[in-house]
């Protein structure tokens, strides 16, 4: 069995509020980002000047820009991490990294954060966009306990704002910036156990979203929406249908992409507020980094007995879902 020891969240200081994108002067309001998608402010590394001058019209510039890499977001998560599972760097023996915005390709962002944190190990990149939560175990699942070591130390990363066409009335109210980890064993008791893991993907309708390497992420909005909607509900139904799973007790928490496709989903399946974590009103949608940064940043609340249902979906078009329980 897999076990969770530690986790570590972290975000940029810098906020853009909804006042923001509505000076920005692309048709929006405060009002219609609320009632749309129920955002409020969204984490940022990039200066609110050199997106109030520029719009990010040349991505380069952006990322230049940029107060912090995603490697270094990554990097601050992973120390919290570490820290709370009560290792050293220097314990662990595999490191595994998502990011879908990476500075550099040579070296990865995986081998970045090794280097920095003095991990001396195998890092390698276990890639997609917002279900890396999932992708992640439902990997590591797969292995005899013998073939894993003691330690593994698993990363998200994602700085979208750099990625978004402020011009545009839409996009540029939705992404944040953020990173997450998470320290794995399957020798060492954690906090929570993993008690079932689920990924999978559909590539041919990999083209409904897209983050072009030096271009703005563009998606078929209403039909990715309808998809994630649809598909997280199935993933909680199931969960539901094969677990004892107690909304009164038990946590869902989903893919970080608005607030009312959260509350339209918590409402299908009548999931009381306190029930529901999510961190996506004050930070935005963070891709892969969300779910998990949501539950690291709710690590001192989870109590024993606790099972905590994890339905994420995302780009690719993949989608996977997590049945934890605190220990």
């Amino acid at each position: 069995m897999l076990h969770i020891l530690g986790m570590g969240s972290f975000h940029p200081q810098v906020l853009i509020d909804n006042k923001f994108i509505e000076d920005l002067n692309v048709g929006t309001s405060e009002e219609w980002i609320v009632a749309k998608i129920g955002i409020l402010t969204r984490a940022t590394t990039l200066p609110l000047d050199h997106i109030k001058k520029t719009r990010n019209a040349n991505i380069i510039d952006a990322v230049k820009a940029a107060s912090i890499t995603p490697a270094e977001m990554g990097i601050a998560a992973a120390k919290q991490a570490l820290q709370r599972a009560g290792i050293n760097a220097s314990d662990v023996g595999l490191l595994i990294c998502n990011c879908c915005t990476p500075n550099q390709t040579i070296p990865s962002p995986s081998e970045r954060i090794a280097e920095e944190l003095g991990i001396n190990a195998i890092a390698h990149e276990l890639f997609t966009a917002c279900p890396a939560f999932a992708l992640h175990l439902d990997f590591l699942n797969n292995f005899e306990e013998v073939s894993l070591p003691d330690y593994i130390l698993c990363v998200s990363t994602a700085a979208l704002t750099q990625h978004v066409d402020y011009s545009d009335r839409s996009d540029g109210a939705i992404w944040g910036d953020g990173a997450s980890a998470y320290v794995v064993s399957t020798r060492h008791p954690g906090k929570l156990n993993v008690l079932e893991t689920f990924y999978t993907s559909d590539p041919l309708r990999s083209q409904s979203v897209i983050i072009n390497t030096y271009g703005y992420f563009g998606q078929d909005g209403r039909a990715v929406r309808d998809f994630s909607v649809r598909q997280t509900v199935r993933l909680i139904k199931r969960l539901e249908k094969l677990h004892n799973i107690d909304w009164e007790r038990d946590v869902f928490i989903g893919h970080q992409a608005n607030a009312t496709m959260l509350e339209q989903i918590r409402n299908n399946r009548k999931i009381p507020h306190r029930s529901h974590w999510s961190n996506v009103a004050t930070v935005g949608n963070q891709a892969g980094a969300g779910s998990s940064a949501v539950l690291a940043e709710h690590w001192e609340e989870v109590e024993k007995g606790q099972k905590i249902i994890v339905a994420v979906v995302g780009a690719g078009l993949s989608w996977g879902s997590l049945l934890l329980e605190g220990v």
